[in-house]
């Protein structure tokens, strides 16, 4: 059962991100560049995959690591082990996504602004969202444990 608590809290923390992020970035592309619907919905999977995707998939990573070592510890460690992770993913992500373009020949500076501006949106995104998604998880896990079990224990009968 630990196993299962631990990947949804990995799977709902991340998935969320990812989907605040697209609109925040489908928001901000919108008003600020005022591209056409056919360009927003290309260049949106491109900024959240390609210029916030290193700091997503490090991010990923830490937040099943610490979901794991922290499992017995109660919702505020494991939110600040993930929101701390969140820091280092979004500090890391603009080296990356900068060798990344350089490897693809493309202008480095343009491509690590790019970089700073996926850690830039990421990192507070994340920081936002961690403590809302870890204490509603938290929350229904602890009224399904509060309510007991669906079904009494047959050994309970005897």
């Amino acid at each position: 059962m630990t196993l299962m608590r631990i990947a949804r809290e990995a799977v709902v923390l991340i998935a969320t991100t990812v989907l605040v992020l697209a609109v925040l970035v489908l928001v901000v592309y919108g008003v600020l560049a005022e591209l056409e619907p056919g360009e927003l919905l290309g260049v949106v999977p491109e900024f959240v995959f390609g210029f916030a995707g290193p700091a997503l998939a490090i991010w990923a990573v830490l937040v099943a690591l610490g979901a794991t070592l922290l499992r017995h510890r109660g919702p505020w460690w494991r939110i600040g082990a993930h929101a701390l992770s969140a820091i280092v993913a979004g500090i890391a992500n603009v080296p990356i996504v900068v060798a990344f373009g350089e490897a693809a020949d493309a202008q480095g500076g343009f491509v690590g602004a790019l970089g700073l501006l996926g850690s830039a949106l990421f990192v507070p995104l994340a920081l936002l969202v961690t403590p809302v998604v870890m204490l509603l998880l938290d929350r229904g896990r602890a009224s399904v444990t509060a309510s007991g079990p669906a079904t009494p224990d047959p050994a309970d009968a005897r």
